[in-house]
């Protein structure tokens, strides 16, 4: 177990592990902090995370396998729409 001072800015240096990583601080009760490194997910981009996604993902990517890419007309799509 190693001792650290928190400065009166409320930092502290975590060893050098830890240095460049992101880290989640959890407080688990009064004076417990939990700290963990990680990669994190924001919540907009969790989705993107799900299995479901990840098989509409394969799917899609199966389909582009199969089609060849088309020049688009942009102002003919647009017209479509009005």
């Amino acid at each position: 177990m190693e001792v650290r001072k928190v400065s009166s800015k409320s930092q502290i240096t975590l060893p050098k592990e830890f240095a460049g990583k992101l880290v989640s601080i959890e407080r688990l009760s009064e004076g417990v902090l939990q700290i963990k490194s990680g990669e994190f997910i924001p919540n907009s981009e969790r989705r993107f995370h799900t299995e479901k996604y990840k098989k509409k993902l394969a799917t899609f990517d199966k389909w582009m396998g199969k089609h060849d890419l088309q020049k688009t007309d942009v102002e003919k799509v647009d017209q479509g729409k009005k």
